[in-house]
Order: structure tokens, then sequence, then C-alpha cells
């Protein structure tokens, strides 16, 4: 009887102890596949947030972790699978907060283009207005002149001057010649001389004219 009781007492010993493990096995479980679940929505989260940067790297090792989670899990590899969803959860963070970044960059970039845009428009604005005021005054000051032009009093035109006729009278006077003298010869005892004729007078000439203008009729 004393040996019956001491395997009742071990029996309801065992049947304790695994009613007590049971729940912390299947508490395992339960965190895995939860962190599973977290590290799922991470990545969904992450993988909206574009490709630029680190982006894919980052989304490609989050969903690599993922998938190891899920397998250990099947496997019964609890503690493992709760380490790679935990492991994916945290890639996925980093990769949402670099696409936070890389999103606030691009809004930033986007405003000071607006910016530059509307300003740039402003100042063509401004030049159309200045070019339309500038033709306004061109426009008034040629009204203007024309009103002027039309006020004076017609400018009365003086005639040219007539042609005048110019008359050249030449007049030339010459001197005759002179005699010419004939050769005479004297007789001497001692000796004998003959005179030679005198040289031909030289021929004066004078011209003289006269101009006479006469305005044309």
């Amino acid at each position: 009887m004393r040996h019956f009781g001491k395997a009742i007492n071990a029996i309801i010993i065992s049947g304790l102890m695994l009613t007590t493990a049971t729940p912390a096995i299947a508490g395992k479980a339960d965190r895995a596949r939860q962190a599973i679940a977290e590290a799922r929505g991470k990545i969904d989260a992450a993988n909206k947030l574009g490709t630029s940067g680190n982006l894919p790297r980052l989304q490609a090792e989050a969903a690599a972790a993922l998938r190891t989670a899920q397998e250990d899990l099947a496997r019964g590899h609890k503690e493992d699978a709760i380490a790679q969803a935990h492991r994916a959860s945290e890639l996925a963070d980093v990769a949402i907060g670099e696409g936070q970044k890389m999103t606030a960059e691009a809004e930033r970039v986007r405003r000071e283009e607006a910016q530059a845009a509307a300003a740039n428009a402003q100042a063509e604005a401004a030049a159309a207005n200045a070019r339309a005021d500038s033709a306004q005054q061109a426009a008034a000051s040629a009204a203007a002149d024309a009103a002027a032009a039309r006020a004076a009093p017609p400018v009365a035109l003086m005639a040219a001057p007539a042609p005048t006729t110019t008359t050249v009278t030449t007049e030339t006077v010459k001197n005759a010649s002179a005699t010419t003298a004939k050769p005479r010869t004297v007789r001497k005892v001692v000796k004998r001389s003959t005179a030679r004729a005198a040289p031909r007078a030289a021929v004066a000439e004078r011209t003289t004219t006269t101009v006479t203008t006469t305005p044309a009729q």
C-alpha cells in the first residue's frame, strides 16, 4: 500500500508539472506570432515609402528576417522566431525613419521650387506691365507730336535764286615790229669799219579780260 501511494503521488506531481508547462509553451508561440505580425505591418508601411536611397536594402533585409522568423516558428523554434521577428521590426523601423526623412526633404525641395516659380512669375508679370506702360507712353508722345505738327503754321518755301550768266571778253593788243635799219659803210683813210643793222625790236603783247555777270531773266 505504501508503494502504491508513492506511485499515485508521482503521477499527480507529473500531471501538475505538465499542466504548468503547457501555458508557458503556448505563450512563447503566441509571442512569436505577435512579433511576426508586428514586423509584417512595419515592413508593409516601409514598402509604401518608395525605393529611394537605402530603402531597398533595408526593406529586403527586413523581409528576409521576417521569412526566417516564420520558418523558425513553423519548425517549433519559438525563441528564434521571436528574435528574427524583432530584427525584422527593427530593420523596418530604420527604413521607415529613412523614408520619412527623404519625404520631408522632397517636400522642402518642392516648396522651394514652387516659391521660386511664383517669384519668377511675378517678375515676368512686372516686366510685362513695364513694357505695356512704356508702349502707352510712346503712343501718347507720338499722338502729341502729331497734334503739334497739325497745329503749327505752314512754312513758306523761298524760291531758289535764278542762275546767272557770265560773259568773258578778251582783248589782245600787239605792238608793231620796229623798222629794220639798213647797214651803212663809213670810209676812212686809216681803217674801215662797217656798221651792223640794229636788232629787231621785241613784239609786246597785252591781253585784257573783262568779266560781266548778268542775272538770268
